[in-house]
C-alpha cells in the first residue's frame, strides 16, 4: 500500500460518501473562476482513487451555452432533471437576463429545499440575493457588486472579504478567491485528511484566511500611514448615502476640519471634499453595473439630493452621463473584457 492509499484508508466516517456538485454557469463566464472552482473537487476524486464528487454544468439561461474567448463550458444537465444535488456553485461575472430568472431561482429554491448547500461567487451572490436565499445570512461578492448586494439582500450582512461560509450558503468574490472557497468547502464536507492531500496535490501552500479584503485602496500605504486617515475613509465610506459635510467628519475623526485638510495633503495629496465625492461616485457607479435601480435612485442612494447635481458630479468625472455609463457596461458585457470598462 502507498502513501496515498494509506492516507486514503484513514478518512473519517463520510469522507467517500459520493457527492453530486452543480456548476451554474452564467453567460461570458470567467473561465479562470470555474476552473479553479472545481479543481479541488476533481482533485479530491484523483487523491481519494474514488469518485467522491460528480460534476454537472448547466447553463444559467437555459437558452444559451456559455462561452467565453470562443470557449464553451458543456452542457451536461438540465433544470428539468430531478436529480438533488448536494453542493451547487453558481459562477457568474454579469447579470441574468431578467426572462432566464423565473426558472433558474426556482430550481434553486428547489435545492435549498432539498438540502443543497448553495455557493454564489463573483456575482452570483447577486443571483442568490435576488432570489430570496440571503435574507438572514452574512455574505460576501465580488467588490464591484458589493453595492448591489446591500441593496438586494436587505436582510443580510454584507462583508468585503475573499469569501463566507455562513451554515447553508457560501458566497464568494471569485476569480483567484474561488479556489480559496472551494477548498474551505471541500475541507468542510470531507475533512482534513483529504483536504492536506488535496493540498499537496494542487501545491496549495498557502492558504488565506476567509476574512481577508478583497482588494488594497489606492495609496494604500498612505492612508495606513495615520490612523486619522483610516478613520476618515471609514466614515466617508460608511455615509455616502448621506455626506456629511467636513466638519462633521473632522468631528467624527477627533480633529479640527483644518487639521484633516492638512492630514489629506500630506499623504493623499488630495483633500477631504474630493476623496469623499470620489467614494460616493464609486458607490454610484457599482449601483449602475449591477443593480435594477433607476438612474435616479442610484443618484440618491450615493448622497445626491437631485438628478442634475448627479449628472454634473458624474460627468465631471467620467466625460459620460450615468445613463451613459449603464448603457456602455450593458453594451459590452459581453466583450471579452467587459467588466474592465469599470
Amino acid at each position: 500500500m502507498d502513501a496515498t492509499s494509506s492516507l486514503v484508508s484513514t478518512l473519517p466516517d463520510g469522507a467517500e460518501r459520493r457527492r453530486s456538485i452543480a456548476v451554474i454557469v452564467g453567460r461570458e463566464p470567467s473561465l479562470h473562476s470555474i476552473l479553479v472552482a472545481v479543481e479541488p473537487f476533481r482533485a479530491a476524486n484523483r487523491v481519494g482513487k474514488a469518485q467522491l464528487f460528480s460534476i454537472d454544468f448547466m447553463p444559467g439561461d437555459p437558452r444559451d451555452t456559455p462561452s467565453s474567448m470562443d470557449i464553451a463550458v458543456p452542457r451536461t444537465a438540465t433544470f428539468d432533471d430531478p436529480k438533488k444535488y448536494d453542493l451547487i456553485l453558481l459562477m457568474f461575472t454579469y447579470t441574468v437576463a431578467d426572462e432566464a430568472k423565473g426558472k433558474l431561482f426556482r430550481w434553486l429554491r428547489r435545492q435549498a429545499a432539498g438540502g443543497a448547500h448553495l455557493c454564489g461567487m463573483d456575482t452570483g451572490p447577486l443571483v442568490l440575493a435576488e432570489a430570496g436565499l440571503l435574507n438572514g445570512y452574512t455574505a460576501t461578492g465580488h467588490w464591484t457588486g458589493m453595492a448591489s448586494l446591500k441593496e438586494l439582500a436587505p436582510g443580510g450582512t454584507i462583508v468585503e472579504q475573499l469569501y463566507v461560509i455562513d451554515r447553508n450558503r457560501s458566497t464568494c468574490a471569485g476569480q483567484a478567491s474561488s479556489l480559496d472557497c472551494s477548498m474551505a468547502l471541500l475541507r468542510r464536507l470531507c475533512g482534513d485528511t483529504l483536504y492536506h492531500l488535496v493540498c499537496n496535490e494542487l501545491v496549495y501552500t498557502a492558504p488565506r484566511a476567509a476574512e481577508t479584503r478583497q482588494r488594497e485602496i489606492v495609496n494604500g500605504q498612505s492612508w495606513l500611514a495615520n490612523p486619522i486617515l483610516l478613520k476618515a475613509q471609514r466614515i466617508m465610506q460608511e455615509t455616502v448615502e448621506d455626506p456629511l459635510d467636513m466638519d462633521g467628519v473632522a468631528e467624527r475623526c477627533g480633529v479640527s476640519a483644518r487639521e484633516l485638510q492638512y492630514l489629506f495633503k500630506r499623504y493623499l495629496n488630495t483633500n477631504p471634499k474630493k476623496m469623499y465625492m470620489a467614494f460616493r461616485l464609486q458607490h454610484a457607479k457599482e449601483l449602475l453595473l449591477y443593480s435594477s435601480m433607476s438612474i435616479r435612485e442610484t443618484g440618491l442612494a450615493s448622497g445626491f439630493a437631485t438628478p442634475s447635481a448627479y449628472y454634473r458630479a458624474f460627468h465631471a468625472v467620467y466625460q459620460k452621463s450615468p445613463q451613459e455609463y449603464r448603457g456602455d457596461f450593458a453594451k459590452n458585457r459581453s466583450a471579452m473584457y467587459g467588466r474592465n470598462l469599470y
